[in-house]
C-alpha cells in the first residue's frame, strides 16, 4: 500500500512550547534510541503498553478479513485538461485595475456601510475588504447584486439576512449596503505552448507533457484511493471495538496531553485556550478517543507480532514534509528542531504503529 497517507499536522511558526512529555513516551523515546543505533527496530512494545493485559481493557474489533473493494482508478483526457488549464491560472500574472466591470469570479476590495431601519448595526462596516463574487462568505444576494458593477463607482444594494442568521437581531432583516469598490485583480494567464511548457517541466512538448501529467494524476489518484480504503477498513475496526475499561494512569496522561494540545493549538491561532470553551468533561472524552485507537493499535501489534522498523519511521519523517512542503533544512528552520524530534516532541511515533497495522488489515482483507 502506499505509505503517503493523510497526516499529521501541519507547522506553524512560531509554534513549539516545550511541554512536560509522560513517562511513557519518554520510555518509548529511549528505547526508539537504542534501538535504532542497531539498525533494527525503532518503535515496539517496550513502553507501558507492553506490560498491559489487553484483554482486561479492550475487545478489539475484526480485523481479519474485512470487505472492501480493490483500488482501481482511471484519469481521462478531460482530467489532463482541467488539470493543465489550472496550472495555466496559477501560473497567471495577477495585476489590480481601477476600471472596468464586476464579473462572476472576480477578486474585488470593497468598502461598504451596512444600515437596517436607517441605522448602521455593528459589524456592517468595512473598509479596503477583499471580496472574491460567487465564493459566499457574503450574505445571499450581497455578491450577485455586485455583478456587472463599475470598478471605481459606489452603488447601494438591498439584501435580506436569513431568517436563521447568527446574530438574533439581524435574523430576517431587510438590509442597505452603500458599497464602494475600489479596485479589482485581472489574470494574465499565459498561452498553452512552448514557452509555457519549457518553464513549468522538463518536456518541449505537449505530447510528452500532458504524458507525464496523467501519469501524475493517477498516481495520486491512487495513493488517494489506497488512503480512502485503509480509511474505511480501520473506521470498520474502531467502530466495532470496544473499550472494557480505561487504565487509569494512562487515560490522566491522555487527558494531560490533550489540554497541551489544545494550549499549543490556542497559540497558534493568538488566543487563550479558555476562549475553546472546552470543559474538563471534553478533555476526558477526546482523550479517550485517542487512547481506544492506541490500545487497539497496540493489540493488534503484539498479537500478529507487527514491528515498527526505520524504514518505516523514516517513511514517517517523510509525510510530515510532504505534508508541510519542506526539505529537512527548511523544516528545522521553521519548527526549531528537527523533523525525527518533532515526531517525537508531539507523540506521532504512534503514527508510524498505525501505518504498520493498517497495512496488515489491509494485506488480509477480502477485496473485490
Amino acid at each position: 500500500m502506499s505509505k503517503k497517507r493523510k497526516v499529521i499536522e501541519e507547522v506553524k511558526i512560531p509554534w513549539y512550547q516545550k511541554v512536560k512529555k509522560s513517562t511513557w513516551i519518554m520510555t518509548a523515546i529511549i528505547v526508539a534510541m537504542v534501538l535504532a543505533s542497531a539498525g533494527i527496530i525503532i518503535y515496539d512494545h517496550m513502553d507501558t503498553y507492553s506490560k498491559l493485559d489487553y484483554d482486561k481493557y479492550i475487545k478489539v474489533g475484526k480485523y481479519d478479513g474485512l470487505k472492501g473493494d480493490k483500488v482501481k482508478v482511471s484519469v481521462s483526457d478531460e482530467d489532463v485538461k482541467a488539470e493543465i488549464e489550472k496550472r495555466l491560472d496559477e501560473a497567471a500574472d495577477v495585476k489590480t485595475v481601477k476600471k472596468g466591470e464586476v464579473k462572476d469570479g472576480d477578486t474585488i476590495i470593497i468598502d461598504y456601510v451596512g444600515r437596517v431601519d436607517d441605522e448602521e448595526f455593528e459589524g456592517g462596516t468595512a473598509e479596503k475588504q477583499e471580496l472574491e463574487i460567487g465564493s459566499g462568505s457574503m450574505i445571499p444576494g450581497f455578491e450577485e447584486s455586485l455583478i456587472g458593477q463599475k470598478v471605481g463607482g459606489t452603488c447601494t444594494i438591498n439584501v435580506t439576512f436569513p431568517e436563521d442568521y447568527q446574530e438574533a437581531s439581524l435574523a430576517g432583516k431587510d438590509a442597505e449596503f452603500d458599497v464602494t469598490i475600489r479596485s479589482k485583480q485581472e489574470k494574465d494567464v499565459p498561452a498553452y505552448d512552448k514557452k509555457f511548457i519549457k518553464s513549468v517541466s522538463k518536456y518541449d512538448n505537449k505530447k510528452d507533457y500532458e504524458k507525464s501529467i496523467k501519469k501524475e494524476l493517477r498516481k495520486q489518484a491512487k495513493e488517494d484511493a489506497e488512503s480512502q480504503l485503509e480509511e474505511t477498513l480501520w473506521t470498520k475496526v474502531m467502530d466495532k471495538t470496544k473499550v472494557k475499561k480505561y487504565p487509569k494512569d494512562l487515560l490522566a496522561e491522555e487527558t494531560e496531553n490533550m489540554k497541551v494540545q489544545y494550549e499549543r493549538m490556542a497559540q497558534q491561532y493568538g488566543t487563550d485556550v479558555s476562549a475553546m470553551g472546552i470543559t474538563e468533561d471534553q478533555y476526558k472524552e477526546f482523550a479517550k478517543e485517542s487512547l481506544k485507537e492506541k490500545l487497539a493499535l497496540h493489540a493488534i501489534a503484539k498479537k500478529e507480532h507487527l514491528k515498527v522498523r526505520k524504514s518505516d519511521m523514516q517513511d514517517l519523517y517523510d509525510e510530515v514534509l510532504d505534508a508541510n512542503g519542506m526539505t529537512e533544512k527548511q523544516f528545522e528552520k521553521a519548527a526549531g528542531m528537527s523533523v525525527e524530534d518533532y515526531v517525537k516532541a508531539n507523540d506521532l511515533e504512534v503514527q508510524a504503529l498505525r501505518n504498520v497495522v493498517v497495512d496488515y488489515i489491509v494485506e488480509h482483507a477480502k477485496l473485490k
